[in-house]
């Protein structure tokens, strides 16, 4: 039976972010994931320049596209677009990608196990005090004094050990159209969103490498509105529904504030953690840097600075958590009246400009509350009235369903 200081299940962004900087740390680390290398995970791909200047380690061998400005439509009506002096986002596949972060990791000193599943774990691993505990996987049994789920919403490790994350869930539906001649010259250097036609959400179309990714996201309560929302995107910019190809579709978890992400030796990262930008949709950005407190807080515990992973829970409450409470507020009033942001985002410069320097990582939206000044109370009591609607939209949804199945 092997021993580990850390065993990170799930080598993803958040899993391999947290993988490396531990090895780097000269923890003894095994990185796990139930799915051979590469494999291909529905994402759009999209890592912005926030995201991007997280890591430490150079991205441009897996960056397909770099993204200079953004084509809008609001409700696939007219279309605008408006660009940028500097890169806002760069576009790779999350096969590539993840790949070459386990890579990383492995290069690291982390061990690196591929289609090696976690089966069981000790339930004393979430004990006030950390000490070495097994957990087997489906080929072998292993020790550890720290577990980091990096294993997704649902993932083994949260449910297992009490870390009953609470969500607020969205879905979302993507596929691949073939460039043709012309569209991949159109798609060069932009990405397309399309706003206000769904519930909570957007529609996207991001250039990759050889095809377009195309896209719709909305909350769990309009799900099925999902496949023709996306044909009508594709038809919107002129592709064939039989061009569509590898429909698949996923979850994208938002965290409730206040529940729970670590316990004991144990800490969720990421997707499993619910760290998804209500506003966005975009998970890479909050994977590294929740795999980064949580490498940060695991050291900590291994040099006996810390007695558990609480630590880890407390640093993205006061680090990650305040901004995406803002974000969520700034989704709830967005989805309320699309059409004034739609219209300051093509006639204001600065409005633009806000926004490019938000994804660029050069702003964040604390900083846009503190612009706001005292209309925060406006902000406030809007983002509110606004829930309060889609909560009565949620619940008529479901009597609808209850009807139905009856």
């Amino acid at each position: 039976m092997s021993a580990y200081d850390v065993i990170v299940a799930g080598a993803g962004p958040a899993g391999s972010m947290a993988a490396r900087l531990l090895a780097e740390g000269g923890a003894r680390v095994l990185l796990l994931d139930k799915q051979r290398f590469p494999r291909d995970k529905p994402c759009g791909g999209g890592v912005t320049l926030r995201a991007a200047a997280l890591q430490d380690i150079d991205l441009s061998p897996v960056i397909e596209r770099t993204i200079h400005g953004t084509r809008f439509t609001l409700r696939l009506g007219e279309a605008f677009d408006r660009h940028f002096e500097g890169p806002l986002s760069y576009m790779t596949q999350r096969s590539r990608l993840d790949a070459y972060l386990a890579e990383r990791a492995a290069e690291a000193g982390a061990e690196f196990h591929d289609g090696e599943a976690l089966r069981e774990i000790d339930p004393a691993l979430n004990g006030a005090s950390p000490s070495s505990r097994t957990v087997r996987t489906d080929h072998d049994a292993y020790t550890t004094r720290v577990l980091i789920g990096a294993d997704g919403a649902n993932g083994l490790v949260g449910r297992t050990l009490g870390l009953r994350t609470e969500f607020e869930e969205a879905v979302a539906l993507e596929g691949n159209v073939r460039y043709t001649a012309d569209t991949a010259a159109d798609w060069a250097d932009v990405v397309g969103l399309d706003l206000g036609g769904m519930a909570g959400g957007y529609g996207w179309v991001f250039p990759k490498e050889d095809h377009l990714n195309v896209g719709v996201g909305c909350w769990k309560y309009a799900g099925f509105t999902l496949r023709p929302k996306l044909f009508e995107l594709s038809r919107r910019y002129g592709f064939a529904e039989s061009s569509v190809e590898k429909l698949r579709g996923h979850h994208l978890p938002v965290r409730v504030p206040g529940s729970r992400i670590a316990r004991g030796g144990v800490a969720v990262v990421g997707d499993a953690a619910g760290l998804v930008d209500p506003l966005s949709g975009e998970g890479i950005h909050m994977a590294f840097a929740s795999g980064r407190l949580a490498a940060e807080e695991a050291l900590r515990v291994l040099s006996g600075e810390a007695a558990d992973m609480s630590g880890y829970e407390a640093a993205v409450d006061r680090e990650l958590q305040t901004e995406l409470t803002v974000s969520r507020q700034l989704q709830e009033i967005f989805t309320f009246a699309p059409p004034p942001y739609m219209a300051m985002m093509r006639r204001s410069d600065m409005f633009w400009r806000f926004f490019c320097h938000l994804i660029r990582g050069e702003l964040t939206y604390l900083d846009f509350v503190r612009m706001i000044g005292p209309l925060r109370l406006g902000m406030d009591f809007f983002a509110g009235v606004a829930e309060k609607r889609r909560l009565g939209r949620v619940q008529s949804g479901l009597r609808l369903m209850a009807a139905a199945g009856r």
